[in-house]
């Protein structure tokens, strides 16, 4: 699952050149996924059903409050921006129906006009996969937010979808989640981690169901180094922070959101405590000054080996690079960090003339 981290300085210019001109397209008319234009280690994109709308909300008004930026510690800064309005779409009612996130926050859902957001946002083939191309609504707004950004290095998909799927207490439904869940990982999204949140049955909502505990039970065996167990945070704050049946207020909404993030944080660190430090083989640098051009076979390393941490896989031809120095194991030393960090080239990723 551990995929290696992203050195946090970037090509600040090549950045600027490859997103400029990406059009921002919304994923329908009601949610609205921009990119921020900013570099950003790691992305987060949260899919549900109706407490992905109450997140959204949740997590927004905080934001508001904090400047957009969250610190959660551990070197993890979440950027949201949260707009709800009537600018491209309304209810029903006439009540705003645009909602419009940027960032490396997103949250996946269809919006609050009833009889229509909620049975398609609630059904299980929202988050539908079959792995050769057919996929639903959900998996179609997770791709759109990540085409939208490649501003950001690597992303976390988190779904805590099956609300409603849960209550019917039906293996067979559970399987459903499973299969399609599994194809995100293989076929969907095979360079992201995902995560599945445990489902909150110990409320009233789910009074009636028979098996409050097939769907965890049976999400938790088929992933469990993916499953986050919240039992024990929902039963901590139930019901005294709940406003219905189902729904929490904003303060446990916010909650959530910073702890998944977090928990994710510590996931990632755990592989470093047990991997051996990355050798790189010994090399000699030639000082020189010059400026050489990416090409269709450019990738920037953080040290002068192949399997070094990547800092870009890729980008636009063309673009002019300020070369400090050549390693006697066939790399280019640049200059494209702003804080002067060095990185390397391979030899065939730049040439004399664009």
């Amino acid at each position: 699952m551990f995929k290696k981290m992203t050195q946090r300085t970037v090509v600040a210019y090549l950045l600027i050149l490859l997103i400029v001109g990406q059009a921002v397209l919304p994923v329908n008319a009601m949610t609205v996924y921009e990119s921020d234009g900013v570099y950003h280690e790691e992305g987060y994109i949260f899919i549900g059903e109706s407490h992905s709308v109450m997140a959204a909300h949740a997590v927004g008004m905080k934001a508001d409050e904090a400047g957009n930026v969250f610190h959660l510690g551990d070197n993890i800064d979440v950027s949201y921006v949260h707009l709800w309005d009537s600018s491209r779409e309304v209810t029903k009612d006439g009540s705003g129906n645009t909602f419009t996130m940027r960032g490396n926050l997103f949250f996946v859902f269809e919006g609050n006009n009833p009889g229509v957001d909620d049975v398609l946002q609630t059904s299980k083939e929202y988050i539908y996969s079959d792995g050769n191309g057919k996929r639903g609504r959900g998996v179609e707004k997770i791709h759109e937010i990540i085409n939208n950004n490649p501003n950001i290095a690597h992303w976390n998909i988190i779904s805590f979808h099956g609300a409603v799927s849960a209550a019917k207490g039906s293996k067979e439904i559970a399987d459903y989640y499973v299969n399609s869940y599994r194809n995100w990982m293989t076929y969907e999204f095979p360079d992201a981690d995902c995560y599945f949140l445990s489902v909150a049955t110990m409320t009233q909502y789910y009074k009636a169901t028979s098996d409050k505990n097939v769907f965890n039970n049976t999400v938790r065996a088929a992933f469990p180094d993916e499953f986050l167990d919240y039992t024990d945070f929902y039963a901590a704050r139930s019901p005294q922070r709940m406003i219905d049946t189902i729904h929490w207020d904003h303060d446990t909404y916010m909650d959530l959101i910073a702890d998944v993030i977090r928990k994710i944080g510590q996931k990632r660190q755990e592989p470093d405590e047990t991997q051996m430090t990355e050798v790189v083989a010994e090399f000699t640098i030639t000082e020189v000054q010059a400026v050489l051009y990416t090409n269709d076979m450019t990738v920037i390393y953080a040290q002068p080996s192949l399997e070094s941490s990547v800092i870009l896989p890729a980008c636009e031809a063309g673009i002019p690079i300020q070369v400090t120095g050549i390693t006697s194991n066939g790399f280019f030393r640049v200059c494209v960090s702003p804080d002067g960090t060095n990185s390397y080239i391979a030899g065939e990723g730049l040439v004399t003339m664009p």
